[in-house]
């Protein structure tokens, strides 16, 4: 094998025979987080964990259109398709679902990305994918704007009727480390999201909608209500945040950066503020909340130090990240009226927010306490 520049390969003719690389045409979809550098320096775990919980959208979707990842050095994708067609399809979801997701963080650690299709001969070797037809995808990327892909004419012509989204040429672009022109498109998706919202409805129609939408709004809350325990103390909000966890459940994809389909809770120690329960009173309670936790297969306890009573969602989101945990719980022991009580809290991982404030008895042996864990438990495996 012979290097001909800096990032493509070809074999030499007189080592055909002897090299186990085989030619193919596929679909090549390179895609790139936008600004990671600066992500990583300003908040580097942060952004690995926000990484990771994309990464399970990414994959998936890739997977469920018969994709292979063939490379994911650093934040960079790397697949291959058998057909164009579904590798736009993929880019499209991809870019979709993790725009809206980074429309929904609250601090400045948001992934968004770029994407570039390529179609091609390509050669592959040991999994792994070479040629000129594999760069050309990654130099499109770099040039994608963010939250959109670009494409080469050959993808073009074989997507330009057969997906949702229109394209835009942006004429003949001299590609870094490639020899030729390539005429390139680039997706209108963002240009086209801009304008839909600037449509003025007529007033018929406009009242009709508000009515639909209010249907649904009655139909959700109602569904909502009657889907979790009405033991817990829930906001509408906090409903939603665990629909969502429950429908992704299962949906972890195979790779070196997911490491367990099991829900990961982690279990802060519980402060002890009460005069009545000595220390290892509330230990005992706390080892209890963690047995109960784990009788279920699918849930995994982690325990972590004693942290500060009111957790803010970065502080949230560290735990996770070194524990692996979908939910981070806190607890406070202390007396009120001569009688002892736990207050939790219960924060969700991804965004770092509290999804959960209540106050529990502890007499009768903790049974309230036992109830709270049974029915959260519940609640947050998939049904």
């Amino acid at each position: 094998m012979s290097e001909t520049n800096k990032n493509i390969f070809v074999l030499d003719k007189d080592k055909n025979k002897s090299a186990s690389a085989t030619r193919k045409m596929a679909a090549i979809f390179a895609a790139d987080v936008v600004g990671y550098s600066k992500l990583m320096a300003s908040n580097e775990k942060l952004t690995l964990f926000r990484l990771k919980e994309t990464r399970k959208i990414t994959d998936k979707i890739i997977h469920d259109l018969d994709g292979r990842i063939f490379s994911t050095a650093g934040d960079s994708i790397m697949a291959e398709f058998a057909s164009p067609v579904d590798a736009m399809e993929a880019a499209i979801a991809i870019q979709k679902e993790v725009s809206a997701k980074a429309k929904e963080t609250q601090d400045n650690i948001t992934i968004e990305f770029r994407i570039g299709i390529n179609l091609g001969d390509i050669m592959a070797q040991d999994n792994n994918l070479y040629g000129d037809n594999v760069n050309i995808a990654a130099r499109l990327e770099s040039i994608a704007p963010v939250n959109e892909i670009t494409i080469s004419e050959k993808v073009y012509l074989e997507v330009e009727d057969k997906v949702e989204i229109s394209f835009k040429y942006e004429g003949e672009k001299k590609l870094k480390n490639i020899a030729k022109k390539i005429k390139v498109y680039t997706s209108q998706m963002t240009v086209e999201k801009n304008a839909s919202s600037k449509l003025k409805f007529k007033k018929p129609y406009l009242i009709g909608l508000i009515v639909f939408l209010g249907l649904i709004i009655l139909t959700g809350f109602y569904y909502l209500n009657n889907k979790f325990s009405n033991k817990i103390e829930y906001t509408d909000n906090s409903k939603s945040v665990l629909e969502n966890f429950r429908t992704d459940q299962g949906n972890l994809p195979t790779n070196n950066i997911v490491s367990s389909d099991a829900i990961v809770v982690a279990l802060m120690e519980f402060q002890n503020q009460s005069k009545n329960l000595t220390q290892n009173k509330v230990d005992e309670i706390s080892l209890l909340f963690k047995d109960q936790f784990s009788e279920s297969e699918k849930i995994l306890t982690v325990q972590t130090p004693q942290g500060s009573e009111n957790l803010n969602p970065p502080e949230v989101m560290l735990i996770a990240t070194e524990s692996n945990a979908s939910f981070v719980i806190n607890g406070i022991v202390y007396d009120e009226n001569n009688l002892s009580f736990i207050n939790l809290k219960i924060y969700e991982a991804k965004r770092g927010s509290l999804i959960i404030n209540q106050k529990l008895n502890l007499k009768d042996d903790n049974k309230s306490l036992i109830e709270f864990t049974s029915d959260f438990k519940k609640d947050i495996l998939k049904k």
